[in-house]
């Protein structure tokens, strides 16, 4: 029984991944989509940022809510 199924998922798998390379061999774009978050047009479209953007904007909100003018001042640096 294990082995009909763990054959079957291997076969599934293989049809995938064949499909998936006679498709990208055969392409007319001859690219793939940029995964970098900065790059990607769609990303930015639906407001998707890289971590550090996130980050900065997350430290900008907190710094505007909170009245501080250096992050430094926060942790009694100042």
């Amino acid at each position: 029984m294990f082995l009909t199924i763990f054959i079957l998922s291997l076969a599934l798998l293989a049809i995938g991944i064949l499909g998936m390379s006679v498709q990208a061999y055969f392409s007319k774009k001859k690219t793939f989509p940029d995964p970098s978050v900065s790059a990607n047009r769609a990303m930015r479209k639906r407001k998707i940022y890289c971590i550090k953007t996130e980050q900065l904007l997350l430290d900008k909100n907190y710094k505007l809510k909170s009245g501080e003018k250096d992050s430094a001042c926060g942790r009694g640096h100042c």
